[in-house]
This record gives structure tokens, C-alpha cells and sequence, in this order.
């Protein structure tokens, strides 16, 4: 049961309501996590913003997608597991790429440390050692991206957190859990 209440766009006025239009020209809908964003306009604001600032990183929306799946998955983020799967279906994500984000590996040796690299400053909570930041360094990765794959587990902690704090009623098909995807020869995943 959701925790906190949701901001419904037909109710809504001023700021909030011009807020959550946006979202639903964006998207088509206005999902649940945005409407929960919606009680504090700032908050919401600030996501949109950062979300749209996001889209021209120089590690690339895939990479930037799979960090934040790995965060989803490290931070048991039923929502955002469901709703980065939805959106990089839609986006052109291949599930194989989703599924290794999810489990923060890749077969791609630079995107492998790149997530390992994310997973390790999530862990950590950014007190990585000089060993992990060389290690994504020698995988190719400059100042620039360095600051791009922090941004990207900090974008989804956010979310993660206050779907975990909000308990998000899912409006999108729930994500197959990892252990259910890979055990089937047929899902896609592998």
C-alpha cells in the first residue's frame, strides 16, 4: 500500500499542474512516482530538470540507463526496476543490456568497469578507493564521464529512495526478478 499520497494532474493547480503536464507531453502519462514528486513542485522541478540535463551525457543514455538499473537492483527499487525496464524497451535497450545492468556486468569489458566502477561508489557511498578510479580510468573513462556515472547512481538513488520510502503503487508491469529471468532459457535476458 502506498505510504504517501499522489498528486493527481486533474486536481491539480499552479506550478504542480504545469508540472505534471509536462510529464504526461514527455511520456503520454503521468506515472505514479511522478505524481508522489508532485507534492513538493520543487522536488519535481529539480528531477525534470536534472532528468532532461541527464539525456546528453557523454557516457551515453544506455550506460546512464544500466547504472541506474544497477542501482534500482541494489537498492530492491521494485518501481524503478519496472519502470527503467518499460522505458528502455521503449527506448530501444536490448533486455540482454538491461539485465546485465541490472546485475551491474557487462560482457562489454568498458561498460563492465564503468558499472562496476557505479557499483562500487554506491557501496561505498562515494568513498572509492584510488584503485577503483584508476580501474575505470585505464577502461577509458575521463573526468567528464567520471562525474557522469556518479550523477547517474545519484539520479537513481533519488528515485529509488522515495519509492522505497512512498512504497509506489506500480501502474506498469512488474520487472521479472533476476533470479525468476535468468533461470528461463526463453526471456531474453541472457
Amino acid at each position: 500500500m502506498q505510504r504517501i499520497h499522489s498528486i493527481e494532474p486533474k486536481t491539480a493547480q499552479g506550478r504542480t499542474r504545469e508540472l505534471l503536464d509536462t510529464v504526461e507531453k514527455a511520456f503520454g502519462t503521468v506515472p505514479n512516482v511522478a505524481k508522489v514528486m508532485a507534492n513538493s513542485p520543487a522536488v519535481l522541478d529539480s528531477f525534470l530538470a536534472l532528468s532532461t540535463a541527464m539525456g546528453g551525457v557523454m557516457i551515453g543514455g544506455k550506460l546512464h540507463h544500466q547504472i541506474k538499473l544497477a542501482t534500482s537492483e541494489a537498492n530492491t527499487c521494485d518501481y524503478c526496476n519496472a519502470i527503467l525496464t518499460h522505458l528502455g524497451t521503449k527506448g530501444g535497450i536490448s533486455l540482454a543490456d538491461m539485465f546485465e545492468g541490472r546485475k551491474a556486468v557487462s560482457s562489454d569489458p568498458r561498460t563492465d568497469a564503468a558499472l562496476r566502477f557505479a557499483s562500487s561508489v554506491l557501496e561505498s557511498r562515494g568513498k572509492v578507493g584510488d584503485e577503483e578510479l584508476q580501474a575505470v580510468r585505464e577502461a577509458g573513462f575521463g573526468d567528464t564521464e567520471i562525474v557522469e556515472i556518479v550523477a547517474s547512481v545519484v539520479v537513481g538513488c533519488f528515485t529509488n529512495f522515495l519509492n522505497n520510502v512512498v512504497g509506489t503503487a506500480l501502474d506498469i508491469p512488474r520487472a521479472e526478478l533476476i533470479t525468476a529471468c535468468s533461470a528461463r532459457d526463453n526471456c531474453g535476458c541472457k
